[in-house]
């Protein structure tokens, strides 16, 4: 039987950015028994807090799991997907499997993003969109265009083995995007983020989505926040 311990960790990992009181609601138990828990989370290394900042009122805190358990594969399986990823990239056959796991991808996501949503207004829906399957969290505009970042490698045992899941990933971005999009860091190679560039001129930017979503921070000290 699945403890609360579990189900906190199982609800941050399905639902990254989750607050104290959204966690108490989902899971019907009291914020101050979610407190506990994240307590233990934390302690474990498997949940960090990060205060993100609001345009009006306090910041909040929120919680995400780290790449300890966002990229955890149960020993039974470790084997045999080390093996199996090493067999694709032998027969160079990668390259097809990541365009086809970026189309579904793609695909299961692209009706929470308006086609005629652009700009701005398109990256910050693409953004939320792949924020639940753990693959982008925020974004800024630059000079050479629209960064698009992730802090927690959501599979790093693969990535590590392959670029498959990395390319998959670059793809089904570009794709719900409507352009391509170049991934510039890693974290499995040493970066401390994930990060994406969609090149273009930003000289003529909407005003929908101008307020930027902001990397959230990790918080010096554990505020507590329901």
């Amino acid at each position: 039987m699945q403890g609360t311990r579990d189900r906190v960790l199982e609800h941050i990992l399905e639902h990254r950015g989750a607050r104290v009181g959204e966690l108490a609601e989902a899971l019907r138990i009291t914020p101050a028994a979610v407190r506990r828990h994240l307590d233990h989370l934390r302690g474990d290394g498997l949940v960090e807090a990060r205060s993100v900042k609001q345009a009006t009122g306090r910041p909040f805190h929120a919680y995400y799991p780290t790449a300890e358990a966002a990229g955890h594969i149960p020993a039974p399986y470790a084997d045999l997907f080390a093996r199996m990823l090493r067999s694709l990239d032998e027969q160079h056959v990668d390259e097809a499997v990541a365009t086809g796991v970026a189309a579904s991808l793609a695909d299961r996501h692209r009706s929470e993003v308006p086609g005629r949503a652009q700009g701005e207004t398109r990256v910050q829906r693409v953004t939320e969109s792949l924020r639940s399957e753990g693959i982008l969290e925020s974004w800024h505009a630059e000079d050479d265009g629209y960064h698009l970042l992730n802090s927690t490698c959501p599979y790093p045992q693969a990535a590590e083995l392959s670029r498959l899941p990395c390319e998959a990933d670059r793809q089904a971005i570009g794709l719900l995007l409507g352009s391509d999009v170049e991934q510039i860091e890693r974290i499995v190679d040493g970066s401390p983020v994930c990060e994406y560039v969609l090149r273009a001129n930003l000289s003529d930017k909407d005003d929908e989505g101008r307020a930027q979503n902001a990397a959230p921070s990790s918080p010096e000290t554990h505020e507590r926040d329901a």
